[in-house]
């Protein structure tokens, strides 16, 4: 993925003749599905990426023909050519995709990688779900709240804890640790924590689980 600084995202409607006389059948990416015993969704979104710019435009140029072809269509204005290498301040130099902006950057070795972060509507929503669920649920036993957030926490890593990606994780375990802070100091009749003590119960006493990086580059090498 580190060599390719072209993409083509979309949303691209299959809806209406991907069944089984579709006259697709031939086509690799049709075939890989029903190899798999799938079917497409009405619209799907797609990422295709190239080493060549060139080749990105020509792809470009080429799709709605070919998809017209077969009575499907491309979203006009969700199918675009975004170029990463693009100079800094210019737009299009990274895209959402499946929860993640990715982006091209060096590595600690210097070498030009594709990164993937969190993206900042999904961090965002993310953290306002936790706190909303902080607020309804802040008079639970301290160790029966934190053992719930623990849930949450853990399949927001299984998710977004792949490499290069450290400090959004980072950032989304400070924020909800600040607002569990928040919420627990609003709990009437309580004596009032203060952030020292407060820090010291969740990261020794009942621990609020911490990021990790739960899927890496090496690990998908092996595989």
């Amino acid at each position: 993925m580190s060599n390719l600084p072209c993409f083509i995202t979309g949303e691209w409607d299959l809806s209406r003749r991907l069944d089984n006389r579709s006259r697709m059948s031939r086509e690799v990416h049709v075939r890989c599905c029903e190899q798999l015993g799938g079917r497409f969704p009405g619209l799907t979104r797609r990422v295709l990426g190239f080493t060549d710019k060139s080749d990105a435009e020509r792809v470009m140029a080429v799709l709605p023909k070919r998809f017209a072809k077969f009575g499907l269509t491309l979203h006009p204005e969700k199918t675009k050519l975004i170029d990463l290498n693009d100079k800094r301040g210019e737009k299009g130099r990274s895209f959402d995709f499946l929860g993640f902006t990715h982006f091209l950057s060096r590595s600690l070795k210097g070498y030009m990688v594709l990164k993937r972060k969190t993206s900042s509507k999904r961090l965002t929503r993310a953290i306002s779900n936790v706190s909303n669920y902080i607020q309804s649920n802040r008079h639970m036993k301290l160790k029966d709240l934190i053992t719930a957030l623990n849930v949450k926490l853990r399949g927001h890593y299984n998710y977004y804890g792949v490499t290069f990606n450290s400090r959004s994780l980072e950032n989304f375990y400070e924020a909800v640790k600040r607002r569990l802070f928040k919420w627990l100091n609003r709990r009437g009749g309580e004596v009032k924590l203060y952030w020292d003590r407060f820090s010291s119960l969740v990261d020794t006493w009942h621990t609020l689980l911490k990021p990790s990086i739960r899927h890496s580059y090496n690990s998908l090498k092996r595989t």
